[in-house]
């Protein structure tokens, strides 16, 4: 489990929200493990620093990924201005996404399931057959560009790690919204919890800064790129 997403599932504790947020961080980890496996397995790379997939795009997440977004927010990363930012309108550009980071990515250790798995993850076919389609932007200089795998060689497909996400969610597949939607109305929920237990507001064991209390705002209207 990656220790930015272990300190916020200790931080909740035994709560439900920690609970919920555990089991999350618990199929990070078993994705991270299979899809680096696969990956490797396959000889699929993306070229390093590229970044292209997360431009004009505004990822779908779950309420349960929103929530850990939320966290990692306001108790790990703890940037009032990045949080101001995501709940103003982004005219079809990922909030979290930054240019001049490695990973392009702000919450990188907390990005949500369809961040994780894009080209590196095979689909399932109608067939049963799972098929792997090279990433559109690497231009056939770092994977193949198709693998097809029959219904018994045991390749595990975003469906099936959707399923699972989703589950935390009472197995709910039409609760994900965009992004910026989702963590803003999480942000309003965890900040609650953590103000319950104590959390906000109070030093960290890190530091002297306390941890930021986000203002409630309206949920923004998405723009379309």
């Amino acid at each position: 489990m990656d220790c930015e997403r272990d300190k916020i599932v200790e931080i909740f504790g035994d709560s439900s929200l920690g609970e919920c947020l555990g089991e999350l961080s618990g199929i990070y980890s078993q994705i991270e493990s299979e899809t680096d496996d696969f990956c490797r397995s396959h000889n699929i790379h993306c070229t390093g620093g590229c970044g292209t997939c997360c431009e004009h795009f505004v990822p779908d997440i779950t309420p349960a990924e929103a929530k850990l977004v939320a966290a990692y927010l306001l108790l790990v990363k703890k940037d009032i201005e990045l949080i101001n930012r995501l709940q103003q309108p982004n005219g079809g550009q990922c909030p979290l996404y930054d240019r001049d980071n490695p990973f392009h990515c702000q919450v990188y250790p907390v990005r949500p399931l369809i961040c994780r798995l894009f080209g590196q993850c095979a689909s399932r076919m109608k067939d049963g057959t799972a098929v792997f389609h090279r990433c559109k932007f690497d231009g056939g200089r770092n994977m193949p560009e198709e693998l097809v795998f029959g219904p018994d060689s045991g390749v595990r497909t975003m469906d099936e790690y959707g399923i699972q996400i989703h589950a935390l969610d009472s197995g709910n597949s039409d609760t994900t919204e965009d992004l910026d939607i989702a963590v803003t109305k999480a942000l309003n929920e965890v900040a609650m919890v953590a103000s319950y237990m104590g959390i906000l507001g109070r030093p960290s064991n890190d530091d002297d800064d306390s941890t930021p209390t986000p203002t409630p705002t309206p949920t923004p209207t998405p723009q379309a790129s």
